[in-house]
């Protein structure tokens, strides 16, 4: 068992992936991204499949950047499994009971040959309506996530957001990385559990909650969606440019590029009255007028962020990425491949000391996998909120700071509600000289400092690296930024609708040969904050297991690059993925969703050969039609088959209605599942009234001063051992400045001070 990383935070580490039975295609970035990050961080990993690979997953290039570094183990004898997780450190085990549990490779049954493995495992998504296999199309379209997004047709659409195979990567990687940081301290190792579903969770803590008494505006977007305009414009040349002017002063210096209307009331007093959607709509005529090139250069000289709409994959041709390491060369058997590098970077500070002297141990036989962690939250709108409620989540003691009028996102309050959870508030004015004694004193109490700050900003406060590793050697800090740390675009504003256009998710979503089309959940914030939190977490580890201080950096381009990391370039060219067709139906025949005669529709997964011999049978006469040679995506060797396979099945599925086609299916064998047609307001109930979400701690419910009862998606994370917790995680949203004396008083300072920082209006207290 590995203790003390030296140089990356997880050299020395082994990590092994037990995919047996599983797919690439099916659980997407959650089947290769946690071993993935490891080993970009230092671990040595292996990775174990079957002597049988899912047929589906042939033409499916993903796996090259996922599985890239690692060693490869073909192997369907369980002895030779269990051997090799007796030596690791981290087991990543997906697939079914019957090939996990059944033979031996259950935690349980790996535990007492290596009590210090941690062990994360992904399980079939479990919901009040059974059990559901481990392809995301299943899983999204079982949930009814297939009709929260309008596409360019009536009806439910294949949201290429990758939405559960990133969460499923995320919740993952941040719990194992949180048991290691405990196995330092404790000796033992521990467990996690997650899947699909609860993937899919974690991506939209934006999207749902419900409130007792929330002001209309409030409920109305829980209940009904965003009614925000995107801000996408097509330009003289055909090509699409994405604006934000969500930035101090933008809005009014794009009206003026613009030549439009001057505001009287503001962004925030247009967004509310409908005047900022009516000023969206005209805005196009403008645009039209001039090439994209020369609108970039027009609004970056005003100050107004913007960034072209790109396909995936297209900006790793960006000087920008290569040079902040998100853009990584690598020469094999001649070829020249370009790949999606490491979203994350943590650095000690300075040398280890010569002992490599771990912290000494808070955990305790506390059920919290980060009690005793403290970590100071400076950051505001989503990313880096988020990334420290998620180590809230996990049991760490976390103080917002604010300014006295509440941080920028306040305005939006469902924002606010996820990713403020479990935090304490302090609004205090960072620019007051009498707020300075407070600041250093809230850097020397914390264990962890984070902020999303644009860069230059912090060093202004005197809360940048170099100022907190003088007052806190120990300490982990991380910048969450926009385009990272350093190079051309440092300097950047950035948000997520601007992400979703360079990387490239809004044309993934958009389909072939379509506009684009922008989740309006803020997946790229959201990924962004548990980017972050992963960064955190590593720093973390490497922190108690070096006694040395770090410095992490995210950023919100990395989080979208890593989304869109199965696309890759060679030789100058992106190589062929499956992507999403015109109509919004999926990938191919084998891998979409189909409407039957009644305007109803369902996903259909055929994974192998035998499955579509299944189909052939079931279907004929009326699909004589139907290719016999195997063809399940668009794109492949066959491409002319899985077209004409498509239309065939398109024309078969419209006889009968789709639950129907789902019962004969399932009966015989085959993947489908019905997708329901709910409204946003059907899609949150489902959610948060399901009595398996509520008993596997999935919701979170608690009072709110201003909205009465509130409901939302709650800490997600399962893990054990867990001891008797006398201090359990109690959900709570804090008010502007609702803890600030509180926290004075925590930190030492007398209630004399405390007055006169009030009085000063350096701190204010709700």
């Amino acid at each position: 068992m590995s203790t003390a990383p030296a140089g990356r935070p997880c050299e020395g580490l082994s990590v092994v992936e037990v995919a047996v039975g599983t797919s690439d295609l099916g659980l997407g970035l959650a089947g290769g991204v946690p071993g993935m990050i490891f080993a970009d961080l230092g671990a040595r990993v292996a990775r174990v499949v079957g002597t049988s690979a899912p047929a589906i997953d042939e033409h499916v290039a993903w796996g090259e950047v996922w599985h890239r570094d690692k060693q490869l183990v073909v192997t369907d004898d369980a002895d030779e499994i269990r051997a090799l997780l007796r030596g690791a450190d981290v087991a990543f085990v997906y697939g079914p009971e019957a090939l996990v549990e059944r033979r031996g490779l259950g935690h349980l049954d790996l535990q007492a040959a290596n009590p210090g493995l941690v062990y994360a495992r992904c399980r079939p998504s479990r919901t009040s309506k059974g059990l559901g296999e481990d392809f995301g199309l299943l899983v999204e379209a079982r949930a009814g996530f297939c009709t929260q997004l309008a596409g360019h047709r009536p009806g439910p659409i294949f949201v290429d957001a990758q939405a559960s195979g990133s969460g499923t990567a995320f919740l993952l990687t941040t719990s194992a990385l949180a048991l290691l940081r405990r196995r330092v301290e404790t000796g033992t190792g521990g467990w996690a559990e997650t899947s699909l579903y609860d993937g899919l969770l974690s991506t939209l803590g934006c999207m749902i909650g419900r409130s007792e008494r929330a002001a209309t505006e409030i409920e109305s977007y829980w209940e009904k969606g965003s009614t925000f305009p995107n801000f996408l414009y097509r330009c003289a040349d055909g090509e699409l440019l994405q604006v934000w002017f969500g930035g101090k002063g933008m809005y009014s210096r794009l009206i003026d590029v613009l030549g439009d209307t001057p505001s009287d009331e503001g962004y925030y007093a247009d967004q509310m009255t409908g005047a900022l959607n009516e000023r969206a709509r005209r805005w196009r005529s403008p645009f039209a007028l001039r090439p994209r090139e020369d609108w970039l250069n027009r609004l970056r000289e005003a100050g107004i962020a913007c960034e072209p709409v790109l396909r995936p994959g297209d900006a790793l041709a960006d000087p920008h990425l290569a040079e902040v390491g998100l853009a990584v060369t690598r020469s094999e058997s001649g070829r020249r491949d370009v790949v999606v590098g490491s979203p994350i970077s943590v650095r000690p500070v300075r040398p280890a000391p010569a002992d490599g002297a771990p912290a000494a141990s808070a955990a305790g036989t506390s059920g919290r996998l980060l009690r005793g962690v403290r970590v100071l939250d400076f950051s505001a709108f989503v990313a880096g909120p988020l990334g420290a409620q998620i180590l809230a989540d996990l049991g760490a003691e976390v103080v917002k700071v604010e300014p006295p009028e509440g941080e920028a996102m306040r305005a939006a309050a469902y924002a606010v509600a996820a990713c403020q959870r479990g935090k304490r508030s302090l609004a205090m004015d960072l620019g007051a000289p009498e707020a300075r004694p407070v600041v250093e004193r809230l850097i020397r109490w914390a264990d962890v400092v984070v902020h999303n700050f644009r860069v230059g900003v912090a060093e202004r406060l005197r809360i940048d690296a170099e100022t907190v590793a003088r007052l806190n050697p120990r300490a982990v800090y991380c910048h969450a930024s926009a385009f990272g740390p350093t190079g051309p675009r440092a300097k950047y504003p950035g948000n997520d609708a601007l992400m979703q256009a360079l990387t490239g998710l809004e044309q993934a979503v958009g389909g072939t040969g379509n506009d684009p089309v922008a989740p309006t959940w803020i997946p790229l914030d959201v990924s962004g904050g548990w980017v972050a939190a992963t960064g955190i977490l590593a720093g973390l580890y490497a922190r108690e297991s070096t006694g040395c201080g770090q410095r992490v950096a995210t950023s919100l381009l990395g989080a979208g690059m890593l989304l869109q990391s199965g696309v890759f370039q060679r030789d100058g060219e992106r190589v062929p993925t499956p992507s999403l067709d015109s109509t919004q139906t999926g990938y191919g025949p084998g891998y979409r969703i189909y409407a039957g005669g009644d305007d109803r529709w369902f996903a259909l997964v055929l994974p192998d050969r035998a499955a579509w011999a299944r189909l052939r049978e079931l279907t004929a006469p009326a699909a004589g039609g139907l290719p016999e040679s195997y063809a399940p995506l668009r794109g492949g060797s066959d491409d002319a088959s899985a077209r004409r396979a498509e239309s065939v099945l398109e024309a078969v599925f419209a006889a009968a209605p789709a639950a129907e086609w789902v019962a004969r299916l399932r009966a015989a064998g085959l993947l489908a599942d019905l997708i329901e047609p709910l409204d946003r307001d059907g899609f949150r109930r489902a959610v948060l009234d399901d009595p398996v979400n509520r008993q596997l701690g999935r919701v979170a419910s608690y009072e709110v001063a201003d909205w009465g009862w509130f409901e939302q998606i709650g800490a997600l994370p399962r893990y054990g051992p867990t001891g008797v917790d006398a201090d359990p995680v109690t959900p709570m949203l804090p008010g502007v400045g609702e803890h600030s004396v509180a926290v004075l008083t925590d930190l030492g300072f007398p209630p004399a001070e405390i007055d006169a920082l009030l009085a000063a209006k350096a701190v204010r207290q709700a």
